[in-house]
C-alpha cells in the first residue's frame, strides 16, 4: 500500500510539471504499473565489498591461500620424512574415522629416487573421465542376483506337505537351539543334504499352539545345526540348481513312520502348528518363497494362523487365465468319446477357418495380386463398402 501510495504521488508530480492542472484521480492499472517500477525497500549493504569479492575471485580469499601454504608445508614434510626413510616407495596404510583401511601411494621423488624414470607419455595408464570410460562404465551395469528361482516350480498338494514339513523342522531346530530363525534362508555349508534328515523327524503339535521336534537320532539335529551357517557368508545368494535340487529331493519319499501324511484332500494333525510368532512365519514364508518362487498375498497372509491354513493356499492351484485352460475342456479336447469337437484357446476368425481348410494362401495371394488389404484396409479410419456385381466385387 505504502509503494502504490508513493507511486501515485509521483505520478501526479510528473504531470504536474507538464500539464497546468494536476489530475485528480489516477487508475488502479497505472498504479499497479507505477508499484512495480518504484520501490522503497531500504538497500541492504553486501557482507563483503565488490572489489573485495572480486579480488577472492581471482587471486583467492586469505583462507584458500593459507590452506594451499599448510598443504605445501606438509608435502614438505612428507618428502623429508621419505629421505629419512631412505627413500621407500611403499604404500603407506591409514584408518579412516570409518575404520577402513586405506592404502596411500608413497611420494617419489626423483632427487632421492635415482632408479625412478618419469614418464613422458600416456601410455599405460589408466585413463578416468573420458566419455569412453563412462560410457563403458555405464554399460556394465549392476549384476544382481535374485532371491527367488527363475521359473515357479509346480507342485501338488501331497508334495506340499512334504516341502512344508522340510522346512518347518529346519526353522524349528533354528529356534529350539536359540538362533535366529531367519538363517533358514542362508546358503547351505558345502553339499547338505538336509531332507535326509527332515524326512524322519516327527512335529508333534500341543493343544496350547506349541510344537515339538522329534529327530530319529540326536545326531540328525547336529546335522541340520551345522550345515547352516552362524556368520552371513558374502555370497548371501544360493545359485538356481542348488534351490531346485533342494526342492525336487525335499518332496520325494514319505515321512517318517508314524508321521500323519494326510489324504492329500484334509491337512495333517501336525499342520496344527500356530504361526503366532511373526519371526517363525516370515522365516517359513521367505524360505518356501526362496524354494517354490510361490506368492501369497498379504491378506491371506494375515489371516492364515496355522500351517494348515498356508498349506491349503499353496496346495490350491490358481485360476487358469483363460477359459480353454480350465480342466474341464482340456479334458473335454482329449476325449475320444467325441472326436469332432476341438477346443481352441482363441477366438476362431474366419481367416483360421480358411487356414482349416488350405485356402488361405490362394486368398492372400489374389488379394496382393489386385491390390487390396490382406486384412482390413491399408487407409486408416476408413469404411470399407462391398458391393457385389455379378462377378465383379467393388471396395469403396
Amino acid at each position: 500500500m505504502r509503494s502504490e501510495r508513493t507511486a501515485e504521488h509521483a505520478l501526479r508530480l510528473a504531470n504536474s510539471s507538464s500539464t497546468t492542472t494536476a489530475p485528480s484521480y489516477v487508475c488502479r492499472a497505472c498504479r499497479a504499473q507505477a508499484a512495480r517500477q518504484f520501490h522503497t525497500s531500504r538497500p541492504v549493504p553486501a557482507d563483503e565489498p565488490w572489489h573485495k569479492r572480486m579480488s577472492n575471485y581471482f587471486f583467492g580469499s586469505k583462507e584458500s591461500r593459507r590452506a594451499d601454504a599448510d598443504r605445501e608445508e606438509k608435502n614438505k614434510q612428507r618428502i623429508q620424512e621419505l629421505a629419512d626413510r631412505g627413500g621407500s616407495t611403499q604404500a603407506e596404510k591409514k584408518v579412516d574415522k570409518f575404520g577402513r583401511e586405506l592404502d596411500v601411494a608413497a611420494i617419489v621423488d626423483p632427487s632421492i629416487n635415482k632408479q625412478y624414470v618419469q614418464s613422458m607419455t600416456w601410455d599405460g595408464l589408466e585413463r578416468i573421465g573420458s566419455e569412453q570410460w563412462v560410457r563403458e562404465r555405464a554399460d556394465q551395469g549392476e549384476q544382481y542376483v535374485g532371491f527367488l528361482p527363475w521359473k515357479r516350480v509346480q507342485l501338488d498338494a501331497a508334495q506340499w506337505q512334504m516341502l512344508l514339513h522340510h522346512v518347518a523342522v529346519e526353522a524349528l531346530t533354528l529356534q529350539k537351539a536359540g538362533r535366529d530363525v531367519e538363517q533358514v534362508c542362508w546358503p547351505r555349508v558345502g553339499s547338505a543334504a538336509n531332507w535326509e534328515v527332515t524326512r524322519n523327524a516327527r512335529l508333534q503339535a500341543s493343544v496350547d499352539g506349541g510344537v515339538t521336534v522329534h529327530f530319529g537320532t540326536p545326531a540328525d539335529e547336529r546335522t541340520i545345526l551345522a550345515s547352516i551357517p552362524t556368520t552371513l557368508p558374502e555370497n548371501a545368494t544360493q545359485d538356481q540348481e542348488t534351490l531346485v535340487n533342494e526342492v525336487t529331493n525335499a518332496v520325494q519319499g514319505d515321512l517318517a513312520e508314524g508321521e500323519d501324511g494326510g489324504n492329500g484332500k484334509l491337512p495333517p494333525a501336525w499342520m496344527d502348528i500356530s504361526l503366532h510368532e511373526p519371526a517363525l512365519k516370515m522365516a517359513l514364508i521367505k524360505r518356501t518363497l526362496q524354494l517354490t518362487s510361490h506368492r501369497l498375498p498379504d491378506h491371506i497372509l494375515t489371516h492364515s494362523a496355522t500351517l494348515a491354513d498356508l498349506w491349503s493356499h499353496y496346495a490350491t492351484p490358481a485360476t487358469p487365465a483363460k477359459l480353454a485352460h480350465t480342466k474341464p475342456l482340456q479334458k473335454l479336447a482329449t476325449s475320444p468319446q467325441i472326436p469332432n469337437v476341438t477346443v481352441h484357446a482363441r477366438r476362431q476368425t474366419p481367416i483360421d477357418r480358411e487356414k482349416n481348410v488350405g485356402r488361405w494362401k490362394v486368398i492372400e495371394e489374389e488379394l496382393v495380386q489386385r491390390g487390396l488389404p490382406v486384412t482390413g484396409t491399408r487407409f486408416r479410419g476408413a469404411k470399407v463398402g462391398i458391393e457385389k456385381r455379378g462377378r465383379e466385387v467393388r471396395i469403396s
